[in-house]
Order: structure tokens, then C-alpha cells, then sequence
């Protein structure tokens, strides 16, 4: 945990630098509208779009009678989106807004902490209580004592954080580190490339050599999988990466499986034999790069024989990956973040950012790296719309690491200590590493917790204050995204059911309270939506917030040939590729594996990963609708037969899975998607559903990645037995 003080940085500097699905619902399936009373006159249709934390941002249409949603499905005016819906998304509707376990007015607890009980009050009570409290503990502690806790949960500009990120200034809290997803992946891209934006989406079609390293697609980026199977039909060879045999992979036509956490060899063995073969572009080299000579000698130790060692891979697939790369043109790598989730997941992203610069791939459409998107929203909009306002920019306030959250609560020697945590579009009960400590820290009586919910979440349910939030389908929002150039405006296609109102509005409602009078906290959502679009940037060209109403998503006007680096440009201080960065350490990426000592081999001799494989669940959204479950089913750990024959574990068999920092049940899966040594279970579910309490985050821990201060939570180490 870091509790120096930090300079702070707003979400527009964040993105700039980096990071920061067939068919419309029935009529029938939607909750108490009959068709007899459709009118044409009392009709009306919205667009909007999906908040959740994924690359694909879909955009919809709603269309709704008298309050009521009588049509929910995908905008077929993005092409993107193409008229599909994920199976998460299907029946939005009735999953979420209008699902009867719905928190529909304010909530005070009158239970023990955990036992999710509590008594309805009004949203004035709840305001003047909460209110009163955090003046306390300002007055007393000052207020570094106050933690806002929040995430990806909704990834709208204005629902997200916009009024919440003043409020929380204002007051002086404790800022939070949000970097359990995708901080290591930014910061390894941006030593070597000083951007994260590459390839787009669309552009996949005219690769003919795909390597998707660390993802799976075909759940998680859906509506990227038809362009890679447009390509792989017009004759590309699809490869996928992964520790894990995915549906992905399954699907590919060349599975590479190496050890989990040893991307970074791999990628420095993939440079050991281009160099060495002299497939390497030397001219792309000589204009483009920097720090050749240094990459040279530093991968010399990488040859196939060590990296084979290192990964499990035969020196054979090492050679024939390499080559079959370096002399396929165009030739994409396309990541997310699936590699990160390790102490070298910084360093893994560097190697592999370095591969197309060192073949020339980013010489040809269609070639090159594919990650994120965001840097060309962060320089089209207005973020003056959401960006803290000048009065309280750069915060001097400590920052914690989201990842560290339980040793926040529990360390007695932080100073002050955390009295207050507030929680919204998030559930890290379920979604933080080292998940017993969290709970322990939430058990607390002497700390207020208050929550923004749909749901009694896990986390919710130790609430002390429990406020009633809005869907995406009951406010204003504009949404940018990370994995697509597809801008969406949301707008309202119901009021708000019962007495929910918007994050903002409750930080409003807040500052309101505590008498803040500041014009920033005044002013309304749709205005911000509005001012967000206040930019004359060439990319906005076409897009207004009428044509937004109007169309739904609207792809940024880019150039039709996005070729980033074909001659360079790359947004480093050189404008080079660095293959070398003296200004990181360490200067070129290396493969440093965690060290467990022979005690911790012996106890726990099994790697656990922890991945994205539920369909109907996203992260932990969802994981509460009874359909879903039941089409999800129970959650299992695959195990490789000669792991489960040696302990005499039969498929189905109920398991305790454990290690020093908890233990989960769950059923096993003898699968050979795993290799020996390894297990996996899926993540999303919510322990409260399931027997012992506990799910897959009780096993993993808090290790922070090498560069980014991301979570390494795929390096936790198991073992099993039957119950």
C-alpha cells in the first residue's frame, strides 16, 4: 500500500495517456405490458448503451410505453454492435431494472455487519445521517479518514465518477489507486510505445497472421470474433496464446500453451530467434527504434532451450511461432489484459509491444499491435465536462491501492486509519484480491460503510447505509470506450423506478448537505453530456448530441487508413520505439518469476488461475439473476486427470480447494484445458451463494505487478482435497 501523497491526475490526463449481442427482448417477456395497449401516441424510443467493463460498448435502442420497456435489442445503426447483444445483455430489462430484489428506496442497517439486514428510511434521513457522520470524522481525523471505493461497474463519463470525483476532492479523502485492471498492460505499452491505441477493431480483417495473446474473444470481445473469422476465411492463420485452452483457442487454428506467468520469456525467446534468423526489419529498425543493440544482447540468454525451460513449450513451437510471425505480413498481435494479472505483467506487455516494431509489422495495413482505444476520445471531447475543476485539481491527498484494500482496513499503523469507506460501481467483497482479509476489514463496527447499489451485493450487505442507484436505463450518460472509436450517448427510457436516483444525484444530494454551494456540484447530467461534446476536434466531425439521440453510437471520424506507425510517430519523448527506456527500470523487460520457499511448494504445489470463463456473468454483474445462474450453472475447477488421479478425485467430485489465506467448494472438472500442475476455477460468482461463503478472490492475493501497481492475482499457488 502506498500511502505517500500522490499527485493526482484527471481522467482525461488518465486516457490520454492510456487507459484509463442477436435479437431485440420479446413483447412478452418484458414485465406488465400487453400489446392491446400500445399506442402509437404514447410511444417513444431512446438509444443508449452498455455500461459494463467490457471492450465492445454495444449500442441499443429501448423502446418503452407508458414507462414500461416494450423493446430492448441492439442499434443496428453500429456497425459494430452489427444488431447482437451479448447473453449477459439479452434481458437487461428484466435482469436488472425491473428484477423484483431490486433496493428501491434507501436502506439504514439494524443487523450485524454481513447479515444483510436493514430497514427502509427516507432519502432525507439517509442525507442528514450520512451527512453528519462524515463531518465527525473530518472534523476529528480530517479527511484522508474517508475512502471512495469504485471501479468499472458503470463506465459512463458521467455515472462514473464525474460529480463523485469533486465531492471526494472537496473533502479531502483518501484517493484510490484504480488499477486492478488494466494499469500494468497501459504502463508496460507506454515504456515502449508511449500509447496504447494500435490497430482498430475493424482493421483485423486485412491481418493475415493473428496472434490473440491472452484473450478470449469469443467470450469476452464477442463482436471482434466475426472480423477475426472474416480474416481467418480471407486466409489468416489465427493463433491464440493462453495458458488456459479456451473456446478461443479451440477455435484457432494453433494453440500455444505456455506455463501461466511467463509471457515475458516467451516473447524475448519469439526476439532471440528473429534475431538470430535475421528476420527482423533492420530499416524499420534504423528509422523507428531505439535501443537495438541493447535488445540484442539482452535476449541472447533467451534462446529456445531457456525459454522452453521457462514456458514448457518444446524449443520447436518457440522456432516455428517466431518465424511463421516475422515473415507473415501483415501480421497483428492483438491483447487486452488477460497477461497482466502477474508480477511481470508489465514487463510481458513491453516484450510483446516490441515484436511488431522489430518485424516492421507496423509498416502494413492491418499489422501492427491491437489494444486499446482511448486515446482518440481523450483528445476529440471536452473533458473539462468531468475533469476536476481547477480548484481542486492535482489533490495532495495519500492514495491507496484498490488491490490492497484489506490490509487498508486492517493496518492499524496507517495514519489516519480508514473510518469511512464508500462504495459505488463496485463489489469488492467479491471482486478484490485476498477476499477473507477485505471481509475482515468490512466487519468493522467501528467503520461507516455506505453503498450505491441495484443489488444486496455481498459488499452491501455490510453496509451501514445503503442508497437506491439507477439503471442505465433511468439516466442521462455519454460513454466513451477502451476496446472500440464508437461514441454512444445514453439517454433516460424510463423514469426512475421507485426512489433511485443517479451516482450524481446522490453526490449531489451530498455536498448539497455538507454545505458545499460550488457551481461544479450544480450542475446537471445532461449538461455535462452536452458540454462534453463542445469540441471542434476533427474526429467529432458529424457527431452532435442531437445526431447521437438521433443515430445511437457514432464511430469518431478517423482516417480510413489508421496506420499509426507506419513511419514512426510513436508517442514517446524520442517519438521512437524503445526497445531500451532508460527512464524505467528495468531498462529492457526480463522474466523475474515469483520465488516461493520450500515450505509453500509443498503445501500448495498447484497454480490456480482465476479467469472470465461464466457466459452470463460480467466480472461480478449479474452473478444474482436466478436465470442466469441457472444457465451458468455451478461454478467447478478443471483439473488435469493425471493432477486428479493422483489424489483420487473423480469428475463431479466436491473439492476444497485452499491456502493460507482461505479455502472454496466447488465440484471438479477433470479437463484437459489445463496442463498438470495447473487448476482453474471461474470468477464472478458471488460467495454468498455458495456453500463456505467464499469465492475465487478468498485464494488469490495481493501481489502488485512489477510496473502499474496492478494486481498479480493470477500467481496464486493451491491445493486440494475431497470433500
Amino acid at each position: 500500500m502506498n500511502s505517500q501523497k500522490k499527485k493526482g491526475i484527471d481522467r482525461r490526463e488518465f486516457i490520454e495517456l492510456g487507459v484509463k449481442t442477436a435479437v431485440g427482448v420479446g413483447l412478452t417477456s418484458l414485465p406488465l405490458i400487453s400489446v392491446s395497449c400500445l399506442s402509437v401516441s404514447n410511444t417513444k424510443t431512446v438509444h443508449g448503451a452498455c455500461y459494463h467493463d467490457c471492450p465492445d460498448r454495444c449500442s441499443w435502442k429501448v423502446t418503452t410505453v407508458d414507462n414500461k420497456v416494450t423493446a430492448f435489442e441492439a442499434s443496428q445503426n453500429n456497425p459494430y454492435t452489427a444488431g447482437k447483444l451479448c447473453d449477459k445483455m439479452l434481458n437487461f430489462p428484466n435482469d436488472v431494472t425491473f428484477n423484483p430484489d431490486r433496493i428501491l428506496t434507501p436502506l439504514k442497517r439494524t443487523g450485524d455487519k454481513g447479515k444483510g439486514e436493514f430497514v427502509k428510511i427516507s432519502w432525507e434521513q439517509a442525507i442528514s445521517e450520512v451527512s453528519t457522520k462524515l463531518k465527525a470524522i473530518i472534523n476529528t481525523k480530517g479527511g484522508e479518514a474517508i475512502l471512495p471505493y469504485s471501479f468499472g461497474g458503470n463506465q459512463g463519463m458521467i455515472q462514473g465518477d464525474a460529480i463523485s470525483n469533486r465531492f471526494f476532492a472537496q473533502i479531502g479523502a483518501s484517493q484510490l489507486e484504480r488499477t486492478i485492471c488494466g494499469s500494468a498492460a497501459v504502463a508496460g505499452l507506454l515504456a515502449v510505445n508511449g500509447q496504447t491505441t494500435g490497430v482498430l477493431p475493424e482493421d483485423i480483417v486485412h491481418s493475415r497472421y493473428i496472434i490473440l495473446w491472452g484473450t478470449n474473444p469469443i467470450l469476452s470481445n464477442q463482436h471482434l470474433w466475426p472480423f477475426i473469422k472474416k480474416a481467418q476465411s480471407s486466409g489468416a492463420t489465427i493463433v491464440t496464446v493462453d495458458p488456459f485452452r479456451s473456446l478461443t483457442a479451440e477455435a484457432s487454428d494453433w494453440h500455444i500453451q505456455p506455463r501461466p506467468g511467463t509471457d515475458t520469456a516467451l516473447a524475448l525467446g519469439l526476439m532471440h530467434v528473429i534475431l538470430a534468423e535475421n528476420l527482423h526489419d533492420q530499416d524499420y529498425i534504423d528509422k523507428y527504434t531505439v535501443g537495438i543493440e541493447e535488445l540484442k544482447e539482452h535476449v541472447q540468454k533467451y534462446d529456445p532451450d531457456y525459454v522452453s525451460q521457462i514456458t514448457g513449450l518444446e524449443q520447436e513451437t518457440i522456432i516455428a511461432l517466431a518465424q511463421a510471425y516475422a515473415q507473415s505480413k501483415p501480421s497483428l498481435i492483438r491483447i487486452l489484459i488477460g497477461m497482466e494479472h502477474q508480477v511481470n505483467g508489465a514487463s510481458a506487455f513491453r516484450a510483446v509491444a516490441m515484436l511488431p516494431a522489430l518485424t516492421g509489422a507496423w509498416r502494413h495495413f492491418g499489422g501492427g499491435l491491437m489494444h486499446f482505444t482511448y486515446e482518440p476520445f481523450g483528445e476529440a471531447l471536452n473533458w473539462n465536462s468531468v475533469a476536476l475543476p481547477q480548484s481542486l485539481a492535482n489533490p495532495k491527498t495519500r492514495s491507496i491501492n484498490m488491490i490492497e484494500l484489506g490490509k487498508a482496513l486492517n493496518n492499524k499503523e496507517l495514519n489516519p486509519g480508514i473510518d469511512a469507506l464508500f462504495v459505488f460501481n463496485s463489489n469488492p467483497a467479491n471482486t478484490t484480491p485476498n477476499q477473507n482479509l477485505v471481509l475482515k476489514g468490512l466487519e468493522r463496527t467501528d467503520l461507516l460503510t455506505i453503498v450505491s447499489e441495484h443489488f444486496m451485493t455481498d459488499t452491501a450487505r455490510y453496509a451501514d447505509y445503503i442508497f437506491p442507484a439507477t439503471t442505465v436505463l433511468e439516466n442521462w450518460d455519454i460513454l466513451d470506450s477502451w476496446g472500440t472509436t464508437y461514441l454512444n450517448i445514453n439517454e433516460p427510457a424510463i423514469a426512475p423506478l421507485g426512489e433511485s436516483k443517479p451516482n450524481s444525484e446522490l453526490f449531489r444530494l451530498l455536498a448539497r448537505e455538507m454545505g458545499f454551494n460550488e457551481p461544479y456540484f450544480q450542475e446537471s447530467d445532461i449538461d455535462m453530456v452536452k458540454k462534453t461534446l463542445e469540441s471542434d476536434h476533427g474526429y467529432l466531425k458529424g457527431i452532435t448530441f442531437e445526431s447521437l439521440r438521433q443515430n445511437g453510437g457514432q464511430k469518431l471520424h478517423l482516417p480510413n487508413q489508421w496506420m499509426p506507425h507506419a513511419e514512426g510517430h510513436f508517442k514517446t519523448a524520442s517519438g521512437k520505439c524503445h526497445f531500451y527506456n532508460a527512464n524505467v527500470e528495468p531498462p529492457i523487460p526480463d522474466y523475474i518469476p515469483v520465488v516461493y520457499n520450500k515450505r509453500e511448494k509443498e503445501q500448495y504445489p498447484l497454480h490456480l488461475l482465476t479467469i472470465k470463463t461464466p457466459k452470463h456473468f460480467l466480472n461480478s454483474s449479474h452473478a444474482n439473476v436466478p436465470t442466469l445462474i441457472e444457465k451458468e450453472g455451478k461454478p467447478y475447477l478443471e483439473i488435469n486427470a493425471l493432477d486428479a488421479s493422483a489424489r483420487n478425485i473423480k469428475d463431479g467430485d466436491e473439492l476444497k480447494v485452499f491456502n493460507q489465506r482461505g479455502n472454496v467448494y466447488l465440484n471438479a472438472r477433470i479437463s484437459d484445458r489445463v496442463q498438470q500442475g495447473i487448476v482453474c476455477m471461474p470468477q464472478g460468482f458471488w460467495s454468498s451463494f455458495y456453500k463456505g461463503g467464499s469465492s475465487a478472490n478468498a485464494l488469490t492475493n495481493d501481489l502488485l505487478t512489477d510496473m502499474g501497481r496492478g494486481g498479480a492475482i493470477q500467481e496464486a499457488k493451491v491445493q486440494i482435497v475431497k470433500v
